[in-house]
């Protein structure tokens, strides 16, 4: 993947790896999001809570592996505790953002599907953590 994006110039290679990243992050996090609302929804489960608490499970495992690939691929730089610092308040950031969407999407007066809110929240909070990110790694 490297590659792709070696020929490119500052800040636009960030910016196609963060993409690039962010795009496998998305489909990780709404593969497991989706997989969980199936299991809660064959066990009779499915409730708004339980939307949520698939959305947290998703973000959760995919923000172990994204901040690796933020680290070594977007950013060219070794995983450390400021940078792991500033993920952190980047992801809770880019977090309250998706659950805000979220719920905003699945409330009754909106009452998009499930599925549908649960992507739409992640790419809505992906463009603006992106640029929250680039701050933190231009200053580490």
């Amino acid at each position: 993947m490297r590659l792709l994006t070696d020929r490119l110039e500052e800040p636009s290679r960030s910016a196609v790896r963060f993409m690039i990243v962010g795009g496998i992050g998305t489909g990780v996090q709404y593969a497991i999001y989706y997989a969980f609302l199936m299991l809660f929804e064959q066990w009779g489960i499915l409730s708004e809570l339980m939307v949520n608490v698939a959305f947290i499970l998703g973000f959760g495992l995919e923000m172990i592996a994204n901040y690796i690939a933020t680290c070594y691929y977007t950013f060219g730089r070794k995983p450390s505790w400021a940078n792991a610092g500033g993920f952190a308040t980047g992801r809770v950031a880019n977090f309250l953002v998706q659950m805000g969407v979220l719920n905003l999407l699945i409330w009754d007066r909106i009452g998009m599907d499930d599925r549908w809110a649960g992507i739409v929240a992640i790419v809505i909070a992906g463009v603006v953590n992106y640029f929250v990110l680039k701050f933190v790694y231009k200053k580490s």
